[in-house]
C-alpha cells in the first residue's frame, strides 16, 4: 500500500515535513520495485536523512527527543541531486539503478549497472549507493 503525506508510517512522525515527504517518496518507489514495507521504510528513512544532511536541512522536529536534530554537512559532502541507488531488480534477474522515482540504468550484471550509475553520479556530482542482493547498503561513493 503506498503512503501519502497524510497517511504514513508512525516511524516517520518525528521527521520534519520536508524530510518526511522525501522519505515517503523514496519508500513508495521501493514498494513499486517490490520491496516489503519494513525494508522500504528503513531504506527510505536513511536516504532521506542523508538527503537532508547534504542540504543542511533539519531532520527531526524540535523537542521530540530524537538524536538527529540539525544536520550539517561539509561542502564536499553535498550533492546537486538525489543519490543514485543500485539494487537487485525484484521483478527480473538483473540489476537496476534508480534516482528518486525513476530508473537511470538497468542490466543483467551488477558490474554493468554500477559502471553506468557511476558515470551518471560523476556527471551529476552526487552520491552512488550500492546495495547487495538483499537490499542492504554495502557501499557509498561520493562524487560531489
Amino acid at each position: 500500500m503506498p503512503w501519502t503525506y497524510d497517511d504514513y508510517p508512525t516511524s516517520l512522525k518525528n521527521l520534519t515535513a520536508e524530510v518526511r515527504r522525501k522519505a515517503i517518496d523514496i519508500a513508495n518507489a521501493l514498494l513499486e520495485d517490490g520491496y516489503g514495507d519494513g525494508r522500504a521504510i528503513a531504506i527510505a528513512t536513511a536516504q532521506a536523512e542523508k538527503w537532508a544532511k547534504r542540504r543542511d536541512k533539519q531532520i527531526a522536529k524540535k523537542n521530540t527527543g530524537g538524536t538527529t536534530g540539525q544536520a550539517v554537512a561539509a561542502d564536499a559532502e553535498k550533492g546537486d541531486g538525489d543519490s543514485i541507488h543500485v539494487f537487485a531488480d525484484p521483478e527480473e534477474s538483473g540489476w537496476i539503478a534508480t534516482q528518486g522515482q525513476k530508473r537511470v540504468a538497468q542490466g543483467r550484471t551488477k558490474a554493468d549497472v554500477v559502471e553506468k550509475a557511476k558515470e551518471k553520479a560523476k556527471a551529476q556530482k552526487t552520491e552512488l549507493c550500492i546495495h547487495n542482493q538483499q537490499g542492504d547498503l554495502i557501499e557509498e561513493r561520493d562524487y560531489s
